[in-house]
């Protein structure tokens, strides 16, 4: 193909088609026109007669037993006699016709035909797949039986052409399938991200029609990708302006009677933990700090303590060295959220650390009830809480778990979650370690 010219699925597969039927065409031609017969000639009535004159080797193919018989032998019923054969083998071995014997295959009768046509002098004068010759001896007959057999040459020379031009089709039609199939799988991985409006736009090369699939994946990456950042700016604007109005609302109630002050600010402190939260959670998709190598049991070790020194019940049941390649910040509130969920639902938490293979388990456990199994695949969910009440006694709003899952999958780890056998929920955070 010329340079430049990028020929599309259905002209590379037509293409690739032509010329298989190209070269077996090819192939029987050579076969037919220049290749041996598949069978071997016939035997002339001359080298029957060196048979029994010299007891000569018989031709290429030909299949001959020798022995002797105290009779001439009878013809089978797909044999027939041939007194003019025999006559001109006696004359050529110089012996009376009555010495020799002579059975060739008989002659297949053609359709409508009540006897089998004469054979030409010519084919009389050859012998055709099997006969059976016999010389009177003074001690027996001597019978040669013959067969053709199979041409063993012909045989290789068609196999050989076979497995060249199987060969030869074999090496074009996987580099041309893999050239068709290599974008389509890039096509493929592209689409199967996590988040695929994060990831590079996808290179655009293959055939033409792979390319406009291409052209039209990064399109519609870059439309998801625009929509996402305009909902976070408005969510980030509207919750950043709403902190405004809260500030004068709490200046405010500073006026009322005591009573009714204390749960109008509880109001107001529970609406700015919620704004607070819905800015986490917005912001815990950027990726716009820096990451650093840090290790992870230092930043359990101090979430726990920091927890247990405000009464929390907290602890640290294992801890193994990891360090990962992250932003400490992000990743500090990715673990407290777990932690203090723990807590609130299960009033206690207990944490571990452990390195398996090339990634780092965080394991945080609590005792509580656990949650229904139909349910547990909704945890990460935003604004979704297993707890129903949403009361301040509990708390939250249902982002702790969905700003922990953001966290996790930004930096290249999971969540999983799972009900303990003897009650209790436990949530993994899984996250590769730095080599």
């Amino acid at each position: 193909m010329r340079a430049g010219y990028n020929p599309s699925i259905l002209t590379r597969i037509v293409l690739l088609v032509a010329a298989a039927l190209l070269l077996a065409l090819g192939a029987m031609m050579l076969v037919t026109f220049r290749g041996p017969p598949p069978h071997t000639r016939p035997m002339s009535l001359a080298e029957a007669a060196d048979l029994l004159r010299h007891d000569a080797p018989p031709p290429s193919s030909w299949r001959v037993t020798r022995y002797i018989s105290d009779r001439a032998p009878d013809a089978e019923p797909d044999q027939e006699n041939d007194p003019h054969g025999a006559l001109r083998i006696a004359r050529m071995l110089g012996i009376d016709a009555t010495h020799i014997h002579l059975l060739r295959e008989r002659q297949p009768r053609r359709f409508g035909e009540q006897e089998p046509k004469p054979a030409m002098p010519q084919e009389a004068a050859m012998l055709h797949d099997g006969f059976v010759l016999a010389l009177r001896r003074p001690d027996g007959w001597n019978v040669v039986q013959a067969r053709q057999g199979p041409n063993a040459r012909w045989y290789a020379i068609t196999l050989s052409l076979m497995a060249g031009i199987f060969v030869l089709l074999l090496l074009p039609a996987y580099w041309v399938a893999r050239r068709i199939a290599q974008p389509i799988r890039m096509l493929a991985e592209g689409a199967a991200r996590e988040r695929p409006e994060r990831a590079d736009p996808l290179p655009l090369n293959g055939p033409p029609e792979v390319q406009a699939v291409g052209t039209a994946f990064n399109h519609m990456r870059a439309r998801i990708a625009d929509y996402l950042s305009e909902r976070t700016a408005m969510l980030v604007a509207i919750a950043h302006d709403l902190r405004t109005p809260m500030t004068r609302l709490s200046f405010r109630l500073e006026e009322l009677p005591e009573g009714t002050r204390a749960k109008a600010q509880a109001d107001v402190e529970e609406m700015r933990t919620m704004v607070t939260d819905l800015l986490d959670f917005m912001r815990s998709g950027t990726d716009s700090a820096a990451r650093m190598r840090i290790d992870l049991s230092a930043i359990i070790d101090t979430l726990a303590d920091n927890l247990a020194d405000m009464g929390q019940d907290v602890a640290v049941t294992g801890s193994s060295r990891a360090v990962v390649l992250a932003d400490p910040g992000a990743l500090r509130r990715c673990i407290g959220n777990i932690v203090e969920n723990a807590v609130r639902y299960g009033g206690s938490a207990r944490i571990a650390l452990t390195v398996s293979g090339s990634r780092a388990v965080v394991q945080v456990t609590d005792h509580g009830p656990g949650v229904p199994p139909e349910t547990i695949g909704r945890l990460c969910e935003p604004f979704y809480r297993g707890e129903v009440s949403r009361n301040r006694e509990t708390g939250g709003v249902g982002l702790g778990l969905s700003i922990a899952r953001t966290i996790a999958d930004s930096h290249g780890g999971t969540l999983r979650f799972a009900n303990l056998p003897k009650g209790g929920l436990q949530v993994m955070v899984i996250l590769p370690l730095e080599q």
